[in-house]
């Protein structure tokens, strides 16, 4: 599964853009922020994924979650079952903000529930 950073530099370059000074210049962005979401410094939030979901044509929960039905430009949806590999408590924070938007979402609600079952055994209370 990629991450965040991986995900934002895939989706930016499937976009056409080769290099991230390309799209920082185009769509204002500060520089070194956007480094610092692109290379893994810092993570983004709903707001930020939003921005760089319309630029690059992805939806935000694809940026900020990944296992959407959303995907990558020129990507397929992967139906085998995946190892759980992320950080749990992230992908409910910014899936619930997601939810505000689109409440009926029954992918993003399919997510939140994994993670919240996932924290459940690992903290054996199931």
């Amino acid at each position: 599964m990629n991450t965040l950073n991986e995900r934002l530099r895939n989706a930016r370059q499937r976009a056409g853009f080769d290099t991230a000074t390309r799209a920082i210049d185009l769509f204002g962005w500060k520089n070194s922020t956007y480094r610092a979401h692109e290379n893994g410094q810092n993570n983004y939030g709903v707001e930020e994924a939003k921005a760089y979901a319309m630029a690059y044509g992805v939806t935000p929960s694809w940026l900020l979650i990944g296992d959407t039905k959303e995907t990558s430009p020129s990507s397929t949806v992967q139906k085998t079952a995946q190892p759980h590999k992320h950080n749990c408590v992230n992908v409910i924070s910014a899936t619930a903000l997601l939810l505000k938007d689109d409440r009926d979402n029954i992918e993003l609600i399919t997510k939140l529930d994994e993670c919240v079952q996932s924290l459940k055994k690992k903290n054996g209370l199931i």
